[in-house]
């Protein structure tokens, strides 16, 4: 009997040994990557806009009590000319849109984005925190994954701002194909020839190309091309000191562009354009150098929501002038000012 526990004692340790091994192998390792090229910064100019606040809305989380937890759902910002949603996580039937992929295709989309999806529909944690679903805005997605758009289908028809370039990507059948995005999430979307998204030549921070949604400086969008054709990166400017750079799936955590690293090899693949996403990444680690205040934050990286958001999930910030009227809306503004987004 001894020797019997001892043996399983020992094939116990093996397995353990080898399963923390294959864990640090396909998620912990990742590549260090070149410094980008030096790039001069364009300073913006930051206003506080009374009633502007921003809202943490998570629809799903795994590993929450380790620093490498991560998490899915939206960020909703508030602001006096209409409210919008950034990214929408995952469809509450994730389940059921998987479910005629081959076999190792649904195996790959269960294991992974399978473990982020919602425990509760996106429009009923909208309405715990005082947003009415169909009052919203518009809605503007990171990129065009089934985790990032599936959302879409539990809330009221709204605009969706896309590019181009992210539009075209959706429509690729090879791409529907390996499971990145669902056909039935692109009946929400703008038509291809009508995109609802696009950049001009002024630069902002160390990009050359940026919209102005609202036209006031409080939420400005960029390109990050690499992860998706058509992939951007929206700054939310509460105030001159408190701001937020969501940067959806161009960096895995905060490691990325803290240490300038790239993704973990289990989640590579998912990568359009490796070359141009790791060029990003370099890119967001010089931006995180020259400005540490600026809060970055990767759409499934939890310990970075959290820096912004100390209070967790379904809380809202403010700026410091409009912390008094968070929930407010201003019957004082003018025209809505849509920026470059139509």
């Amino acid at each position: 009997m001894p020797r019997l526990l001892k043996r399983i004692a020992l094939l116990l340790f093996a397995f353990v040994a080898v399963a923390a091994a294959a864990i640090y192998v396909l998620y912990f390792r990742r590549a260090a990557l070149p410094r980008a090229a030096p790039h001069a910064r364009a300073v913006p100019v930051i206003l506080t806009i009374p009633g502007l606040s921003a809202c943490w809305v998570e629809t799903a989380k795994t590993f929450s009590r380790f620093s490498f937890g991560l998490t899915a759902g939206s960020i909703l910002v508030k602001h006096p000319a209409g409210d919008l949603l950034i990214d929408t996580g995952s469809s509450s039937q994730y389940d059921r849109e998987i479910s005629g992929f081959p076999f190792a295709t649904w195996l790959k989309l269960k294991s992974l984005a399978g473990q982020l999806k919602p425990k509760v529909p996106l429009p009923d944690l909208l309405r715990r925190i005082g947003e009415d679903p169909a009052k919203l805005r518009w809605a503007i997605l990171s990129h065009v994954h089934l985790d990032h758009a599936g959302g879409l289908m539990d809330l009221p028809r709204l605009p969706v701002l896309l590019t181009r370039e992210e539009l075209q990507f959706a429509a690729n059948p090879s791409v529907r194909a390996g499971g990145y995005v669902i056909a039935a999430h692109t009946q929400e979307f703008p038509p291809m020839a009508a995109p609802t998204l696009r950049f001009d030549p002024t630069p902002y921070e160390t990009f050359d190309e940026s919209t102005d949604l609202y036209g006031d400086g409080s939420v400005v969008v960029v390109p990050l091309r690499g992860h998706t054709p058509g992939s951007v990166g929206i700054f939310l400017n509460l105030s001159p000191t408190l701001r937020l750079f969501y940067v959806g799936d161009a960096a895995d955590d905060e490691r990325g562009f803290e240490e300038r690293v790239g993704k973990s090899l289990i989640l590579r693949d998912s990568d359009n354009d490796m070359a141009l996403a790791n060029q990003i990444v370099g890119k967001l680690s010089e931006l995180h150098e020259k400005v540490p205040e600026l809060t970055i934050v990767p759409a499934h990286g939890r310990s970075a929501y959290k820096k912004f958001f100390p209070s967790g999930p379904l809380s809202c910030v403010s700026g410091p002038i409009a912390a008094s009227k968070r929930e407010t809306r201003s019957s004082e503004a003018g025209p809505r000012n849509r920026g470059r987004a139509d």
